[in-house]
């Protein structure tokens, strides 16, 4: 019999505006400073982020230059299909895309195609395992129709979609007015900014993708994605992909690649049901004083918490 592949990548394709803050979520998420390496469809490395850039404009322009362009200034021209890969967490594989504008069609049928044949595909390694679209929330429109589209006509099956709202801080920041002009004291508008931003989100903007025929299964806002306290919303946006996923191998393989994080791991465990479900044996025999964990019941907790027992061994 032929040894079964573990997979060891959790594939995940980041769509979103330039200005949306990805690449400030995904260093953030693999503790890099760097940037990622790029690799084609072959998987043959094709450099950085910057050099990948660079070689699209040479061919573009016709010369060769030592400028490096922002990939914000040659944004689109890079391909779907290209592998981005933090050497600090090689276990997490990116895939990004540019936000959707009115009219672009076929952006919004190369995406879909994407997901498609990545969701089609036989070797867990290869299939897209999450799909995190990225609202900024600092501009004049926080969801445009175009991105509405997305969630109006593409399926995505059994892939889950986390919306992630970047810069909520602009949000807190008009409630903060709202609440003032209202009368408050800057002490009492201060501290109630946050929720009442959050609130006039939920009733005016998440609707608006909520109510879609295809809604992501995941919402997370990011504040402060610039400092320290940023790392409570990469665990809530990684925490959400987990909840949001359907298949206890794919959750493994999220469990196993991300950042030991012990409430996560606790998350999945109880979530597994194989705690509620020895307790509920347990009352139905009225033998709870006679329990002895077997073999089955460890592993069923144990396998969710890999960087304990790996170190064991």
């Amino acid at each position: 019999m032929a040894e079964i592949k573990r997979p060891t990548h959790f594939r995940v394709l980041v769509i979103g505006r330039a200005n949306a803050g990805k690449t400030t979520i995904l260093r953030a998420l693999c503790g890099a400073d760097d940037e990622p390496e790029v690799y084609d469809r072959k998987g043959n490395k094709i450099g950085s982020v910057r050099t990948a850039f660079r070689s699209v404009r040479n061919k573009v322009t016709g010369r060769d230059s030592g400028a490096i362009l922002s990939p914000s200034s040659m944004r689109g021209l890079h391909k779907i299909d290209d592998s981005l890969i933090f050497p600090s967490n090689r276990g997490y594989v990116f895939h990004d895309s540019r936000g959707f504008e009115s009219g672009a069609t076929d952006e919004l049928e190369l995406v879909r195609d994407f997901i498609r044949t990545r969701a089609a595909s036989n070797d867990l390694d290869e299939q897209l395992h999450a799909i995190w679209y990225c609202f900024p929330t600092d501009g004049n429109r926080l969801i445009t129709a175009a991105e509405q589209e997305f969630f109006e006509k593409i399926d995505t099956g059994r892939v889950p979609v986390i919306a992630v709202f970047t810069k909520f801080d602009a949000l807190d920041s008009a409630a903060f007015q709202i609440l003032e002009a209202s009368g408050l004291s800057f002490d009492e508008a201060k501290q109630g900014a946050p929720a009442h931003a959050e609130d006039l989100f939920k009733t005016t903007h998440l609707p608006l993708i909520q109510n879609q025929p295809h809604p992501p299964k995941g919402v997370v806002c990011l504040r402060n994605m610039q400092n320290s306290s940023s790392q409570k919303g990469i665990s809530d946006l990684i925490e959400q992909t987990l909840t949001s996923l359907d298949d206890d191998a794919l959750k493994l393989l999220l469990i196993s690649v991300q950042h030991s994080n012990v409430k996560l791991c606790v998350k999945a465990a109880v979530e597994s049901g194989i705690i509620t479900n020895a307790a509920k044996a347990l009352v139905k025999q009225r033998e709870v004083s006679s329990f002895e964990p077997d073999e089955n019941f460890l592993w069923g907790i144990l396998k969710w918490f890999p960087y304990i027992w790996v170190s064991i061994l």
